[in-house]
């Protein structure tokens, strides 16, 4: 488990400096993809354990030093999103191309609504989506586009990723 979870933590952090730096120069309305959640949904819905959960914290939490938001928001969205496609686990089966393009547009919405929450609970404290605004929707389909790539990437570490507890 702790060689699983520091694979994934690795991976975490290099998508997280990828998407801070060198993704700006893709970025549309200075919007990126967020591989860092592309990774968490991959392996929590790979696994039924709480590694998911555990590198959505780390990864959200990393986030979270390099971010001017409120210090444990993006650990709580990033693990939010781990447990919500880690219920998702052995209920579909995942081709190689819609499945990751619906996941990935999914998880940016599903994001946003969490965000959306927060922001209604805490309001004034904390920033979210506009879901009127193409910032969103940009972000979603990057994350759509995107999703086909990272999974199948990530797709040869699976069985080391999942362990025992693998899904087809």
């Amino acid at each position: 488990m702790i060689r699983r979870f520091l694979l994934t933590l690795g991976l975490l952090v290099g998508a997280l400096v990828l998407q801070s730096t060198w993704l700006d120069a893709i970025a549309i309305r200075s919007v990126v993809p967020d591989l860092a959640l592309l990774i968490i949904v991959f392996v929590s819905f790979s696994t039924r354990d709480l590694l998911g959960q555990a590198s959505g914290f780390a990864a959200g939490f990393l986030q979270d030093g390099m971010s001017a938001g409120p210090l444990g928001l993006n650990a709580l969205v990033k693990t939010a999103m781990a447990w919500t496609f880690n219920a998702l686990s052995g209920k579909f089966y995942i081709d190689r191309v819609v499945m990751p393009l619906a996941f990935g547009f999914g998880a940016t919405v599903i994001k946003a609504v969490y965000l959306a929450i927060l922001a209604w609970m805490f309001s004034g404290k904390i920033q979210s989506y506009d879901f009127g605004d193409a910032k969103l929707w940009i972000e979603a389909g990057y994350n759509a586009v995107a999703a086909p790539v990272v999974f199948l990437i990530l797709s040869p570490l699976k069985s080391f990723l999942a362990g025992r507890n693998a899904q087809s």
